[in-house]
């Protein structure tokens, strides 16, 4: 089979092969082995690089026939360089083998393009997370409570990771929240407004326990890469409440 490809993540295999996890829009993401040229040109297919491969194999392992660059590479450095690698182990945790995922490889595409920009990183990644949670059907509903009834812009709610939002009206809980959110702030999250400052501090407290939700615990190593988050706002319960401004 041919398909398009970005490679995720290489390891040693067997002497002179490697495993490479690759990222295609025609299968999702494979793993497959890769026999390395010979030793004076003995060259690791690098990250950012699209390429066209030619793979063969009915089981999860493929072979990888042949594996050609279609243009040049991206060269990324520092904190766009850590984002990138960040964005690359949620996929290999997040994503099951051989799913077709056209609109999460169209994400990445536009991801690491927005990287080499110099856009503001923080924004891109929480874009990055919310599309690629809408493709595997984990979603945050910020638009309604877990009852169903539409979020108002002026009440305070409670977000657990089971029941989702709560209107809170200063009762005594019997368990913490995640995090508490005003009305205001729940629909503009849903809405995308990543350039609102409030929105992107909830969505980086929200989405992070939300990954150790979906990954029962699974540690993220890229994070230690990407500059430590404490939130500094109003608490509640120890809690954080995030309002609008």
């Amino acid at each position: 089979m041919r398909a398009t490809a970005y490679v995720i993540h290489t390891r040693p295999f067997q002497d002179g092969k490697i495993l490479l996890d690759l990222f295609t829009p025609e299968q999702g993401l494979i793993r497959g082995v890769w026999r390395l040229p010979k030793k004076e040109a003995r060259v690791i297919p690098g990250p950012f690089l699209c390429f066209e491969i030619d793979y063969v194999g009915r089981s999860e392992l493929k072979t990888i026939k042949s594996l050609e660059s279609v243009n040049a590479g991206l060269t990324l450095e520092g904190l766009p360089l850590y984002a990138a690698l960040y964005a690359h182990e949620l996929l290999e945790k997040l994503l099951p083998l051989n799913l077709p995922l056209p609109d999460v490889f169209s994400l990445y595409e536009w991801l690491i393009k927005s990287l080499y920009s110099g856009a503001p990183i923080a924004p891109l990644l929480r874009r990055f997370e919310v599309g690629v949670f809408a493709e595997l059907g984990v979603s945050i509903n910020m638009q309604s409570t877990g009852r169903g009834q539409l979020v108002e812009k002026e009440q305070l709610y409670q977000f657990h990771h089971k029941f989702g939002l709560r209107p809170y009206f200063g009762e005594t809980l019997k368990q913490a929240p995640m995090l508490f959110v005003e009305g205001q702030v729940a629909l503009n999250y849903s809405a995308g407004q990543w350039t609102n400052k409030t929105v992107l501090s909830l969505a980086k407290e929200l989405h992070r326990h939300w990954l150790d939700h979906v990954l029962n615990g699974k540690p993220i190593v890229a994070r230690r890469l990407l500059p430590k988050h404490t939130f500094q706002g109003e608490r509640h319960m120890g809690v954080p409440i995030f309002r609008s401004e």
